[in-house]
């Protein structure tokens, strides 16, 4: 499998997040690329390919233009305040029943555009940002010219992004532009399948009014777990899009056994659906060791998540999302594109038996 990867994210780095209680050093780091990146390696997977470079075209079409230009400018703007080596983040949000429109003040446009205080901005953050839609877009081109399954290994995360806010990490949708892209490519109904152990509500905003793509999630419940206030089971979409959001929440301390069986209602339903295309937010924050995690997956059970997500038979695009426990992070994404592998290998043989 072609893994899309740029070493653009690295300036991406040095922000503190607010966990609770206490600042802490971002759980979301360069290292984490190190990890995964090698974790491949040692699985085999070196087919690595560079992004093409794209302009904000589908950018535009899944978020706000203004929201884009905040992304591109936050950081100057912030430095022009405060100079350099100081990261920035938003001192107070806007609320429900005040005016969300910002001003020229980068402190307004932190409040109105970022919904947590875990989307911080660094000199490097925009060229991070920029460069995993790149690596989104280079996986949706790649698709397009005959591969059957490619790994955009993008950083930061998307999932948690909409329209117009950042959070959790996460800036521009990685996911839902290649969805987006997809469905520009040719495709007529794109399904994205949120594995992550949180919930993407940036993704199920962006698209819950939609029918062309159908949205699945795999996550904690909001009463336990963050983002807290989307991801409950009766979110199914609205208008048009009625019916093609679907929400699988489960408790803190779900085994595979019982996480595996809402994967199978996931991939049932998408099957149903009849999409052309398959877009897997692959978050592995689900394993048993991460520490912004609560679910109890093991290392191997990737491989057969894998396997499940092969079974399907629909051409694949994996787009990285969570996943922190960085002793186990590479084996365990790696484990998912060899699992995968494995199964798509299976499926051939058996067809050729036929």
């Amino acid at each position: 499998m072609k893994l899309v990867y740029s070493e653009d994210h690295r300036g991406h780095a040095g922000a503190m997040e607010m966990r609770y209680d206490e600042m802490i050093p971002m759980s979301e780091c360069p290292e984490r690329m190190d990890a995964i990146m090698g974790g491949l390696k040692a699985a085999g997977f070196t087919d690595i390919v560079a992004p093409d470079v794209y302009g904000l075209d589908v950018v535009h079409q899944i978020h706000d233009p203004a929201f884009v230009s905040f992304l591109q400018h936050c950081y100057p703007l912030w430095e022009e305040e405060f100079g350099p080596g100081r990261f920035a983040t938003a001192y107070t949000f806007g609320m429900r029943g005040m005016d969300q429109v910002p001003n020229a003040s980068v402190h307004s446009m932190l409040s109105c555009y970022t919904f947590d205080v875990c989307a911080p901005f660094v000199a490097g953050t925009w060229t991070a940002i920029n460069a995993a839609k790149d690596i989104a877009l280079t996986g949706v081109d790649l698709m397009k010219a005959g591969e059957q399954a490619v790994f955009s290994v993008c950083r930061p995360a998307g999932h948690h992004a909409s329209q117009d806010l950042a959070g959790g990490y996460c800036y521009l949708n990685n996911a839902a532009i290649a969805a987006q892209a997809h469905l520009n490519a040719g495709a007529k109904r794109v399904a994205l399948l949120d594995i992550d152990y949180h919930h993407g509500n940036g993704t199920q905003r962006i698209f819950y009014d939609r029918a062309d793509v159908f949205f699945a999630s795999l996550h904690c419940r909001p009463q336990d777990e963050y983002p807290f206030l989307m991801g409950y089971d009766t979110e199914t979409g609205t208008g048009a899009g009625k019916g093609f959001n679907l929400n699988l929440p489960m408790p803190r301390g779900t085994d595979y056994t019982e996480w595996a069986r809402a994967l199978q209602v996931a991939l049932d339903r998408i099957l149903a659906y009849a999409p052309e295309v398959l877009v897997v937010s692959l978050g592995v924050d689900t394993f048993e060791g991460d520490p912004v995690g609560g679910f109890t997956l093991q290392t191997a059970d990737y491989i057969d998540v894998g396997k499940r997500l092969a079974a399907t038979g629909l051409p694949t695009h994996f787009v990285m999302e969570g996943g922190y426990a960085m002793e186990s992070l590479g084996t365990n994404v790696a484990n998912v594109i060899t699992g995968y592998c494995e199964g798509t290998a299976e499926q051939s043989t058996v067809t050729v038996q036929e």
